[in-house]
């Protein structure tokens, strides 16, 4: 099988496999690794079946390719199977594991062989082994060679490169096995005839007077034994190397016993292994690493690099590393971790470890020890070895990194994820505090109108502003954009409210950005601990949630998180997921309001409003909805359903008799940025006949500072078929005038503000004035909005404004009474007012309302106020600032003194300002009813 082959069937997704540190995502790049190693390499899937092996596997075992795919037991001896098994299944549990044991040849000889297996891992799953194999029956057949001439001295008989005989001192005679016969190559008669001069110069000259010495102490007597290198000269006049031992005979004292084996094989064996020591000295040496061998049972270090001393700067005396000595350069806090390391270790287990040492001088370093278990085949551990690196540097620089992770890059402040830790911090250390949440409401139209370094410059402004203005024991961090967030522990001399409402005032203060002077709207929300959360990211949160509902105000506020914020925002939720399905339910419909001759009162024109009625939620105010509608690709439809509706009802209007006359309908921002806006227009008003003048589009600035080319080539392909272009909110922007003069502009509606305050504001009469004056000289159409009163009316005819639009004359109105309304050409004002105090309910009680379910989910909100006014045997009535759905399951608390009641109901109705609720049993509308009778009764 191919390695490639290989990798596809042990690979369970397309993450790489790992095997220990090394990658093999790319298996091209790495199967030459496997190719090239002079070790036998194979791979084992889970049932322990080779499925992969390079090409020295073979020629070890002396099977043909096609018949090693076999599970690991059919190539080892049957007695060695189950402690193979076992280091099998340790490999398979993630360890890395070392061993020596026998392997059969193919013709069924014993090999002996160093074998390591390493897990194969995947996605943190190991899904296969890797195997090592070394051969190394040659070594270990020379070392039991060794140990058996050394046990036994009376061998006679002929051994394979062995010899052995016997020197009697007496009759100087020798009793030689076959063996020397053939190592010199000599017959019995020859060698019978060769002289022991003749013998001799066989022997190097180097080693032949210190084997005389070493003989002649062994003749006297003055040692019984003695072992020796001697070089002796062979057949082949080539020197072997061979090692003697002499010693006398116990039970024959004039008999010495001399045997002889060949070191050859054995000294090229030592000069290829000092070699390797030689190399692998060096490369321990180079090595910042610090490599050791140690034994878990005595603690001694039986090996170690150079590096061991560069990281601890002194060994343990006789080298053995105790607990004891360890512990005491290890930083106590590491000392727990360090203990529970060794407790794998001594269980077999391969392991890594992080810890600290501290050192006399008060240095500090951060070292990661990785030791591996060297196991003996009946499964007891050897030794362990151990890899140790100096990661102080490294610690550091995270250290660094997690400094600058934890700061805004442009403030330098603490950013959300130090404020979210700093808050926690703050929790468990038991400290009751506020967090604040503050934003100035400009970034964006900075950002679009002067470009992000101007932006950056303002959050800079900002920033430098408020940590000016802070408290010294207030933590202070950065959230993004132009938003920070303030923790305020209880300790600080005034309550949170004082300093939040100390920050509402930086709105009146300019902020330099050069060459300009901003203010800002600032909005802030408050949350607390432990009264709103004890969890730091629900905290933020509740304190973000508060400022999204000051936000909504059209001034500078702080709120303080309440319960009912959920609720706004779960409703905020449901709505912008209904939205989409809105157009398709026939839940949205247009009201109309008319635009009219200041003094006659005829109708000149008409505006197009949305109004959504949800079937839940009631009649949704376009404020809530149209922003979900901008966020999202929904403006596009509903815009262009506006459009197509209002044009219906123009040719349904035309139908009945009425004059037409301009209709106007907003359009978003965003329609313009989307090519093709004019085409659809003009095959809308192609469908329904009406001529171009009679569609009027209203822009508000928001649609023009984007300065894009697509938005002015949009407006002047309308502006060319006829459609008149309506500049909303005129005088509420920094730069109209500019754009009066760079866009097609028709019509100028002059802002609502103006209104509110223009028959007492002289500068307000002035602006208008000079609007008007500039309207006429540049030929456009004005109109006023928001005019409610008598007294608005008269100052506006004073000012010559030609045409209003307000509540004095209509509110908007169905498209039916529109209809009326264009018939009757004429309208006559009528003053707005307010609800009569006479319609509020006089009696009411104090209660709190909490959602339960809705839509078969189930909610945990905090309980909101209401106020009660009455109840029935079936119903509640009562009235909340929170926005409530229909049909969902309520639980409500009524209490007056030491009086509650609680019961549940669903809401079943909502208007004129008022809910029904509808009670889930008889028995709680009782209990309710007698509350309501003991109210009363006791007023």
């Amino acid at each position: 099988m191919t390695f490639f082959r290989a990798m596809q069937r042990l690979s369970r997704s397309s993450s790489p496999l790992l095997i220990g540190g090394l990658e093999l995502s790319r298996p091209e790049q790495v199967e030459p690794f496997f190719r090239q190693t002079t070790d036998a390499v194979f791979f084992f899937n889970h049932q322990g079946e080779i499925i992969y092996f390079n090409e020295y596997l073979p020629q070890m075992l002396g099977y043909s390719e096609d018949t090693l795919y076999k599970h690991f037991s059919v190539f080892n001896p049957p007695e060695q199977v189950e402690a193979i098994t076992a280091f099998f299944n340790r490999a398979l549990a993630g360890e890395t594991v070392h061993y020596t044991a026998q392997g059969l040849h193919a013709d069924q000889h014993r090999l002996t062989l160093k074998i390591t297996n390493m897990p194969i891992e995947q996605n943190g799953q190991v899904v296969g082994v890797y195997g090592v194999a070394r051969d190394i029956t040659r070594e270990k057949q020379l070392e039991d060679d060794v140990v058996q001439i050394r046990s036994e001295l009376e061998l006679t008989k002929q051994i394979p490169e062995l010899v052995v005989f016997q020197y009697n001192l007496t009759t100087e005679t020798i009793d030689y096995s076959l063996s020397l016969l053939k190592y010199l190559d000599l017959s019995q008669e020859e060698l019978a005839q060769l002289t022991n001069e003749q013998l001799y110069s066989r022997i190097h000259p180097r080693d032949f007077d210190p084997l005389r010495f070493q003989m002649m102490r062994l003749v006297d007597r003055e040692i019984d034994s003695f072992e020796q290198e001697i070089s002796l000269l062979n057949t082949d006049h080539q020197y072997r190397l061979l090692r003697l031992k002499a010693l006398r005979r116990e039970e024959d004292d004039q008999q010495l016993s001399i045997i002889l084996y060949d070191l050859s094989e054995v000294s090229e064996a030592r000069r290829q292994l000092q070699l390797e020591r030689q190399q692998t000295k060096e490369i321990y040496e180079a090595l910042e690493a610090a490599i050791s061998q140690i034994d878990l049972s005595t603690g001694r270090l039986l090996f170690h690099s150079k590096g061991f001393f560069q990281i601890f700067e002194e060994l343990p005396e006789n080298l053995v590393l105790s607990q004891d000595w360890l512990f005491e350069r290890l930083d106590p806090r590491d000392a727990p971790s360090m203990k529970r390391f060794i407790l794998q270790l001594k269980s077999g287990k391969a392991s890594t470890i992080q810890y600290r040492l501290r050192f006399p001088d008060g240095r500090l370093k951060w070292i990661e020890d990785q030791q591996i278990p060297v196991f003996h085949l009946d499964g007891s551990i050897a030794y362990t070895n151990s890899i140790m690196h100096d990661i102080t540097l490294q610690k550091e620089y995270e250290e660094r990194l997690r400094q600058l992770a934890l700061h805004d890059s442009i403030t330098g402040l603490p950013n959300r994820l130090s404020l979210t830790e700093t808050t926690q911090d703050w929790i468990q250390s038991g400290i009751d505090f506020s967090v604040i949440s503050i934003s100035f409401n400009r970034i964006t139209d900075i950002n679009n109108a002067f470009g992000h370094t101007s932006g950056d410059q303002w959050i800079q402004a900002t920033s430098a502003l408020l940590y000016t203005t802070k408290p010294p024991e207030v933590f202070f961090g950065h959230l993004g954009g132009d938003e920070y967030a303030m923790l305020i522990p209880s300790s600080f001399k005034k309550d949170a409210t004082s300093c939040a409402e100390r920050l509402l005032e930086l709105a009146t203060q300019p902020i330099l950005i050069e060459p300009y002077a901003l203010f800002a709207r600032v909005s802030i929300g408050i949350s607390r601990f432990p009264d709103d959360s004890c969890d730091p990211i629900e905290l933020m949160k509740h304190s973000y949630t508060a400022l999204r509902r000051s936000r909504r105000e059209d001034h500078s506020a702080l709120h303080h998180y309440a319960s009912n914020l959920d609720i706004d925002y779960y409703r905020r939720y449901r709505l912008e997921q209904d939205l989409h399905y809105a157009i398709e339910r026939d839940e949205l419909f247009l009201e109309y309001q008319p635009k009219v001759d200041s003094w006659t009162g005829k109708i000149i024109g008409l505006e197009a409003l949305i109004r959504w009625q949800h079937p839940e939620w009631g009649r949704i105010p376009p404020n809530d909805f149209i922003p979900l509608a901008e966020e999202s690709a929904l403006h596009i439809a509903i815009g262009d359903w506006v459009v197509e509706t209002a044009c219906r009802a123009m040719t349904a209007w035309s139908a009945a008799g009425a004059e037409l006359v301009p209709i106007s309908v907003n359009v978003s921002p965003k329609r313009f940025l989307i090519p093709g806006f004019e085409q659809q227009i003009e095959q809308l008003l192609t469908t329904y006949g009406l001529p171009a003048r009679l569609l009027e589009l209203e822009i508000t600035e928001a649609a023009l500072i984007m300065d894009d080319p697509t938005v002015s080539r949009t407006l002047e392909a309308l502006s060319k078929l006829g459609v008149r272009i309506a500049l909303d909110d005129f005088g509420k922007g920094y730069s109209s005038m500019v754009y009066l003069q760079r866009y097609p502009i028709d019509v100028i509606k002059i802002d609502r503000q103006f209104a509110t305050h223009i028959t007492e504001d002289h500068k307000a009469q002035a602006i208008v004035k000079s609007i008007l004056y500039m309207a006429s000289e540049f030929n456009l159409s004005v109109i006023a909005e928001g005019i409610e009163t008598i007294q608005q009316l008269e100052t506006f005819r004073a000012l010559n404004c030609p045409n209003i639009q307000g509540y004095l004359f209509s509110r908007p109105v169905p498209d039916t009474v529109m209809e009326s309304f264009l018939i009757r050409e004429v309208l006559y004002p009528i003053e707005a007012c307010s609800l009569a105090s006479d319609n509020v309910p006089s009696f009411s009680v104090q209660g709190k309302i909490k959602m339960l379910q809705h839509q078969n989910q189930t909610f945990d909100f905090s309980f909101s106020e209401i106020q009660a006014q009455r109840t029935s045997t079936r119903h509640l009535y009562f009235t909340t600032d929170t926005s409530l759905p229909l049909t969902a399951l309520f639980e409500v608390r009524l209490s007056d003194g030491l009086q509650l009641v609680t019961c549940t109901l669903s809401v079943t109705a909502f208007a004129n300002g008022q809910y029904t609720g509808r009670y889930t049993t008889p028995q709680e509308a009782e209990l309710v009813l007698r509350f309501f009778q003991t109210l009363r009764y006791n007023g």
